[in-house]
């Protein structure tokens, strides 16, 4: 038995005894449910509330309240009430095209949704540990590999906002003593994810082209290499820096590989067995691309233990396996 093993079953016996509450905002979105699923295996006695603006959840859960965090007398309320011993902050307008259409309620929503969080568990004199989840889009254009002491160059109105909410959790442990720790989370893909994004939009199309319903690929620039992790494994790193982080640290969750686009879209033809035709569709490219985004992280396996336990292929071929089944 591994110490991550000891570890999560002293959890889920301490979970048993307690009633260890968990909050999860942003529950309804990609990763909310992974990390639900997660916590209902390792500690199917603890307590879940899941949050979202979304007027229902997507999928079964045993609670569940439609709020709108920006609220800061309902969050508080609602914070009050619940006393959750841990908060997992997902939500977030995570869109870095829609940062720049609206930047101003970019910011003000993940800035203000952290700082509401925060007066509450002050205010209310909880005793909760929250994960803040950052984004790799706050190192900008930085050498590669990306570690936590590298200086932040935010490159956008989303980045600028997660290294503000950053900045908001680091004075709260510093100042007002917030059990809170960080990250700052590279891709992260597989199964139910959105096709709005651009590993399960090409899958779904190399699914069609299979299944005889298309007859070309259309993409950006397939030459951009990026750091994609199993949504699996974030969620066993994020469950890890919320028990045994440290106060006010930030941690890089990824792979520590980079991939080319034009490698996995080879990948998956051979899963599949097929050979695409392949087009670039001039509304798919973006200006400035970043070239290649790829993160260290030693500091997660050395200071939290975690090992990633899925390689991209699987990845890839659940997704797959998902889409057409």
């Amino acid at each position: 038995m591994t110490k991550n093993d000891k570890e999560l079953i002293f959890n889920s016996q301490e979970s048993y005894c307690k009633g260890v509450k968990y909050l999860i905002t942003g529950v309804d979105g990609f990763v909310g449910q992974y990390f639900v699923e997660y916590v209902q295996k390792y500690e199917p006695n603890a307590e879940i509330l899941g949050v979202d603006i979304a007027p229902n959840c997507h999928f079964p859960i045993q609670k569940y309240n439609s709020l709108n965090l920006m609220d800061k007398k309902a969050t508080s309320d609602m914070m009050r009430e619940f006393a959750p011993d841990y908060i997992v902050h997902l939500a977030s307008i995570s869109s870095v095209g829609y940062s720049w259409r609206e930047p101003v309620k970019c910011f003000e929503n993940n800035t203000s949704i952290m700082l509401n969080i925060l007066e509450a568990i002050v205010q209310n004199k909880l005793k909760t540990r929250v994960l803040s989840i950052g984004s790799s889009e706050e190192y900008g254009n930085i050498p590669m590999p990306m570690t936590e002491d590298m200086p932040l160059n935010p490159q956008n109105p989303y980045a600028v906002a997660k290294v503000s909410q950053e900045l908001l959790g680091k004075l709260y442990a510093q100042s007002m003593g917030v059990e809170i720790v960080m990250t700052r989370s590279f891709n992260h893909i597989g199964p139910r994810q959105s096709e709005r994004f651009v590993i399960p939009s090409f899958m779904r199309q190399l699914v069609n082209i299979r299944q005889g319903a298309e007859n070309k690929m259309l993409v950006g620039n397939i030459s951009v290499a990026r750091d994609f992790s199993d949504v699996r494994d974030v969620v066993d790193a994020y469950y890890k820096i919320l028990h045994n982080g440290q106060k006010g640290e930030v941690y890089n969750v990824c792979s520590g590989h980079a991939y080319q686009l034009h490698e996995i879209i080879t990948m998956a033809e051979e899963i599949l067995d097929i050979k695409v035709h392949v087009e670039v569709d001039a509304e798919r490219l973006r200006p400035n691309d970043v070239m290649l985004i790829l993160g260290d992280n030693t500091k997660l396996r050395t200071e939290i233990g975690w090992q990633p336990q899925y390689e991209i292929k699987q990845t890839i071929t659940d997704i797959l396996n998902s889409m057409r089944g």
